[in-house]
């Protein structure tokens, strides 16, 4: 099992191995803000894991020989510090799983046991890039790594099936431009754009927390119902209609003063606003990288994943004049991409082993 444990969403893959081939696999995510629970939350989340992925799929708890985790919620305001979240979650973890079949990825790359991570908890924040980058090694030993997913985007190269990222922990990683904070879902609007187009002029929008990029995303029909899996700014229903009436207060307004066709216009500025800032950094990264790999300077190769793949990463590509654009899903045989980090550190477990 793997379990890709997220500030906002945790994933969670059940996979049966013959040899390298997956014979049978199942996916579960659950939306779960850390800054909204309790400590005892975390472990009936587990639970309901436990519950959807293993019983509902009848297998049984004691089949599961190794249960692989990564971890990015130490970073939630849930907690004061960062070794806070990850010894909180591990002690939730082993109120729910057999400790002894725990392992953790580090941001080198290994795979360290239960009492490793206690100690070493640093090396385990925020290093869910580094399994799928290295599970795709093994199918794409030369490319670049993209994951675009509810709240931030992952840049990674790979050479030698081996991902050689200058950045290890989140603000290295930050400053060379393989992580940015934005994706498909959570993003607020401010942090895309200060100004908006309305009757023709640009007016600076209000800095509350009215909509999210979700509402843009569904809006624009560039994700489903049931890809909405956040919750809303305002806590009500995410039909489009609502949708509507959250981005009419971004500049003050309601959907009795403002037309839908309005709103469509700044939907629509918004995407392309958030589609330059994509594009700004991938450039940023694509500049320093064939300084260090000349081999990527021509037709380099691209392996997206993620939620927002599509929408966000694959047109941002195409606008640049790259065309050597993959699928992850596609590539490394896995069933779902929305939960491909889940699946992917099991796969890199596995290869570990055998390596």
């Amino acid at each position: 099992m793997g379990l890709d444990i997220g500030g906002a969403n945790t994933k969670a893959a059940l996979i049966v191995f013959k040899n390298k081939d997956i014979i049978k696999s199942f996916s579960y995510i659950e939306y779960f803000p850390f800054w909204e629970k309790t400590i005892n939350d975390i472990s009936e989340m587990f639970k309901r894991i436990v519950e959807n992925l293993i019983i509902k799929n009848n297998f049984k708890s004691n089949t599961i020989e190794y249960i692989t985790v990564t971890i990015t919620a130490e970073l939630s305001d849930a907690f004061q510090t960062k070794r806070e979240g990850i010894l909180t979650i591990l002690k939730a973890l082993k109120q729910v799983f057999d400790k002894s079949k725990l392992f953790f990825i580090t941001n080198q790359g290994k795979f360290i046991n239960y009492t490793s991570a206690k100690s070493e908890y640093k090396s385990i924040a925020a290093s869910n890039w580094v399994s799928t980058s290295l599970f795709l090694g093994y199918f794409q030993p030369l490319c670049i790594l993209i994951d675009a997913g509810s709240t931030t985007i992952d840049i990674i190269p790979i050479v030698n099936a081996i991902p050689v990222a200058q950045g290890k922990e989140d603000i290295s990683r930050m400053l060379n431009h393989e992580l940015l904070y934005t994706g498909g879902l959570r993003a607020t609007i401010p942090s895309i754009t200060q100004f908006v187009p309305y009757q023709g002029k640009m007016v600076r929008i209000s800095f509350e927390k009215f909509a999210l990029i979700s509402d843009v995303h569904l809006i624009l029909g560039n994700i489903t119902d049931e890809e909405y899996i956040n919750d809303t700014a305002d806590k009500r229903s995410k039909s489009l209609e609502n949708c509507y009436a959250r981005l009419s207060r971004i500049i003050c307004m309601d959907i009795e003063t403002i037309s839908k066709e309005e709103l469509n216009k700044i939907a629509e500025y918004i995407y392309e606003k958030q589609l330059e800032l994509i594009k700004d950094e991938i450039q940023e990264f694509m500049s320093n990288l064939v300084i260090r790999f000349p081999e990527f300077e021509i037709d380099p190769k691209f392996v997206i994943t993620g939620l927002a793949a599509k929408f966000l990463i694959r047109k941002t590509l195409l606008n640049l004049g790259y065309t050597n654009i993959l699928s992850y899903k596609e590539t490394t045989n896995i069933p779902d991409q929305i939960s491909s980090s889940a699946f992917a550190i099991t796969g890199a477990f596995l290869l570990s082993r055998e390596m």
